[in-house]
């Protein structure tokens, strides 16, 4: 699957950045923008995902941490993210409060279950399962 950069949803800039539209089961009719952060270890979503999706995070252990230099309120849990026809089982942390309106894709969420050539100059993705 070959993916053009583009800008970031909502953000003020026009720099073309490597988003994949990804599905979260419980509301796979609508695909969530999410940011391929190398840097990050984990998957990283807004917290309303988590309630339009029906994922229970009330009884899920809070854990504060930082993101874009901002602290938040992360509830993990393990859900199944699709990316075209391919699904997998991985943590996602549901995030309260999330200023963004994308979420971010980590190595150990995202990168393990796919081979990911990035080609920056081209600003093109191309995204194959394992």
């Amino acid at each position: 699957m070959k993916i053009a950069f583009r800008a970031l949803p909502g953000e003020n800039t026009t720099v073309p950045r490597p988003i994949v539209n990804v599905y979260v089961d419980g509301i796979s009719s609508v695909a969530m923008a999410c940011l391929l952060d190398t840097g990050s270890l984990h998957n990283r979503f807004a917290g309303w995902i988590a309630q339009e999706a029906g994922i229970e995070t009330g009884g899920v252990a809070a854990e504060s941490i930082g993101v874009g230099g901002r602290s938040t309120i992360a509830r993990t849990v393990t859900v199944r993210l699709g990316l075209g026809d391919f699904w997998w089982e991985t943590p996602v942390s549901f995030c309260d409060p999330w200023p963004w309106d994308f979420n971010l894709l980590g190595q150990e969420g995202f990168l393990r279950w796919f081979t990911v050539t990035i080609k920056a100059a081209a600003r093109t993705l191309e995204i194959k399962p394992l």
